[in-house]
This record gives structure tokens, sequence and C-alpha cells, in this order.
């Protein structure tokens, strides 16, 4: 299990909130492929993360347009890569792929902090010069 902390924080409590929401969710299905648990139950818990993280890129993007982000367009486009590369994680699991569970979480904590810690850390210096914390 992956646990938040400080380094990963982008500055603006309400996504640094999300951004936990979101580890939770790859904790889960972390548990759950170590549980054994069934396909279902991880495709399941995946399409969780699926909806929460596109709630959680709607945020960020609304805030890009209000603040005039300079790279809204790119980082947009990274959003839909990423929500792509779980939802295909998703189809392959429910089609009967391969359930390798050092190689699915190894996967899911890059999709998760590579975003934060390179894209994310990108955008606060807009946010803070917009008071936003």
């Amino acid at each position: 299990m992956k646990s938040w902390i400080k380094e990963y924080s982008v500055g603006v409590k309400e996504l640094d909130d999300q951004h936990i929401k979101m580890l939770e969710y790859i904790n889960e299905v972390e548990a759950a492929l170590y549980a054994e648990d069934s396909r279902q139950t991880i495709v399941r818990v995946l399409n969780g993360l699926v909806r929460y993280t596109k709630d959680h890129f709607a945020t960020e993007e609304t805030y890009f347009k209000l603040y005039d982000y300079e790279n809204t367009e790119a980082h947009i486009l990274e959003h839909l890569d990423l929500i792509s590369s779980v939802e295909k994680l998703v189809y392959e699991l429910e089609i009967g792929g391969d359930l390798n569970p050092d190689k699915m979480l190894s996967f899911l904590e890059a999709w998760l902090f590579d975003h934060i810690m390179s894209a994310d850390r990108e955008y606060m210096s807009c946010f803070e010069s917009n008071g936003h914390s």
C-alpha cells in the first residue's frame, strides 16, 4: 500500500484531497489483487477510479480556464490519455486479459504519481499567483 506524502502536494487542498482519494482507489485495487478477489471486483474498483478521475480532471480543467493557464491544451490531452490508458486496462481485464498484480500496480502508481509530479506541478505557480491554495 502506498501512502500519501507531502512531496506529492500541488499546494491546493481540494486537488490534494482528490489525489489522495485516487490513491485510495489504487490501494483498494492492490488489496483486491492480493486477496485474490474476483476479476469483477477489481474491474469495479478500477471503474470507480476512472469515474472519480474524470471528475477530478474536470475540476482541474475548470481552474485552468478560470486562470487562463498557458498549458491547458497539453494538460487536457494528457488527461484524455491517462483516462484512456486505464479504460484500456479495464477492457483487457473484462475480456480475460492477464492479471499480473505487480505490473498492474506499477502501472497505476506511475499513472498517478508521474502525472502529479510532472504535469500537475507545472500549474502550481499559476494557481498560486491567482491566490488559489
